[in-house]
């Protein structure tokens, strides 16, 4: 059974254990979103555009990160007072998001 983004059950298994930390603000990331608070853990697709359900374009991040950033592109939302805040930028995000930004670049 698929979330309602459409994406894999082993799908989002493997993102999730993949990514213990937001991949932008590298706070710790609970299994499951909690129902309050900014630090559940979110499916985040790296692009807005899609697709929805690879592995390749999702990451976990904070509730926070994610709310901020909204349908924003990446690089714009890093000039954004909350990144600049929080020194999130194209050098300190996750690994995982260094690799999607180097592609991005080259497409």
């Amino acid at each position: 059974m698929s979330n309602k983004y459409g994406i894999p059950e082993e799908v989002e298994k493997e993102v999730r254990a993949r990514d213990k930390f937001c991949v932008y603000c590298h706070i710790s990331m609970k299994a499951y979103p909690d129902a309050m608070g900014s630090s559940g853990a979110t499916i985040e697709h790296l692009n807005n555009d899609g697709p929805f359900d690879k592995k390749w374009n999702l990451a976990i991040c904070c509730r926070g990160c994610n709310s901020s950033r909204g349908n924003m592109d990446l690089l714009d939302w890093f000039e954004m007072a909350y990144c600049i805040e929080k020194n999130i930028n194209e050098k300190t995000v996750a690994k995982r998001v260094k690799q999607y930004i180097r592609l991005e670049k080259l497409s």
